[in-house]
This record gives structure tokens, sequence and C-alpha cells, in this order.
């Protein structure tokens, strides 16, 4: 993995924080909508290692800059050993460490919580936590995983660490309304009452073939209220306006 996979300098990956953003490569699922294609390796997400001298020198020139690093994917908790080299070589340089996970490593991610080693989770949940529907979503049946991944926010709270859940949605494929209340109920119930975002899906930035509009504001929008049923802090992330609290 070599620096191309690093956005040395980013706004929106962390709300209120100036952050570098490391893509690390390889994930277990197989997302249709995923928007990472510069990841992709003749239709398969590969798993070349993470280059840690090139990623550590990219860190260390932008650390003058930024507050956070920020580690994503592919799926960052795959490169674990990587992931946590890096985490405590930010955390050395003064800079806070922030990860970007499907949930589907429980262990790798309590792991990382009990070395102190990450100060902000977010978390992908697909789809409603049943079998089928993550199969649908996913490509992988991974509904336990990422229930079990949820139920770690008790001990984030315990260590004063960060966490969000966020779906991302698009017409006719994933995120009608029934799904998103599937999907709430379960959060409340699992993880309790944690901050809840539903972001727009971007068909053109897809892996394969997607529904050819995105969900509009208004209706993501109506989406979040049916959520805010269950959570009270729910937002909605759009290309034209960014991340709102509903």
């Amino acid at each position: 993995m070599t620096a191309k996979n690093i956005i040395p300098l980013s706004m929106v990956d962390w709300t209120g924080h100036a952050v570098t953003v490391v893509f690390l490569m390889g994930c277990p699922m197989r997302c249709p909508y995923c928007h990472n294609h510069q990841l992709l390796n003749a239709g398969q997400l590969s798993s070349e290692p993470a280059n840690i001298e090139e990623i550590e020198s990219e860190i260390k020139t932008t650390s003058p800059f930024i507050s956070a690093v920020v580690f994503s994917g592919g799926e960052c908790f795959q490169q674990f050993d990587a992931l946590l080299h890096l985490a405590e070589f930010a955390h050395k340089l003064g800079l806070l460490v922030g990860v970007q996970t499907n949930g589907y490593y429980t262990d790798r991610i309590k792991q990382m919580i009990e070395k102190h080693l990450v100060d902000q989770i977010c978390m992908d949940v697909k789809a409603p936590l049943e079998r089928d529907a993550y199969l649908r979503i996913s490509g992988v049946d991974a509904a336990n995983r990422v229930s079990e991944s949820l139920g770690l926010y008790e001990l984030c709270k315990e260590n004063e660490i960060g966490f969000e859940i966020r779906t991302t949605v698009f017409p006719d494929f994933i995120g009608s309304p029934q799904e998103i209340q599937l999907i709430a109920e379960s959060i409340r119930e699992i993880a309790g009452d944690v901050r809840y975002i539903i972001q727009q899906g971007i068909p053109e930035h897809a892996w394969k073939d997607m529904p050819e509009r995105a969900y509009t504001r208004d209706e993501l929008i109506s989406l979040a209220q049916i959520a805010r049923q269950f959570l009270s802090d729910v937002r909605i992330r759009t290309k034209e306006s960014g991340e709102e609290c509903v």
C-alpha cells in the first residue's frame, strides 16, 4: 500500500477535526456500492500489505496541520498489526486516532479499545441485522458479528471513546422506511442511544451498477425522522449540504 491510499488533509472524516486519512487495503465484504475504486484489483479488494514507513512519513509530515489520523479501507481491521502499529505511532505524535469499520472483526476492535489506541469509532450498519439482509447487501453473513461489535459501545463509554453508527442508502436497494426502522430499533436495543448518521449513497461512485438516482435531502430527512423515534441524535449526510442534525 502506497501514498496513493492516503488523503493528507480532510475536514469531513471526523466532525470538528482536520485529519489525515489512511486507507488500508483488504475487506471481507463485497458491497456493490463500495466507493473506494482505487482499492479494487481485478474485481476484488486487494490485501496488499501496508507500507508502514511511507505511511509514518506522511503522518509525520502532516502532523503540524492535523489533530487526528483516521484509518479506513477497505476494512482497516483486516491489517490489524499494521493498524495497531500506526495508531501507536500517531498517539506518540500527540494525534487522536479514529477508525472507520464495518464491524466484522469484533475481537480486534475490542483489543484496540483495551489497548487505548483509539479515540473514535465510526461503524457501518449496512442493513437490518438479519442474515438474509446482510447477505444481500454485503455478500457475507455478518449480521451477528456486527451486532456483537455494536455491543462494544458500553466499553467505549467506559473508556471515553467516541462512537457513531452510519448507514449508506440507495433507492430501491437499501434504506427503505421499513429497513431504517429495523436498523434504528436494533441500534437502540443493542448499543443504546448512540449517534446515527444516514448517508446519501452516490451511484456514480459505486463499484457495481446501482440505482441511477440518489436519495434527495428531503427523502433522507424523512428517513431520519423515522430513526428519531428510537435515537435522539440522528443526522444526514448529503453531497450538497454535508452533515446536518435532524
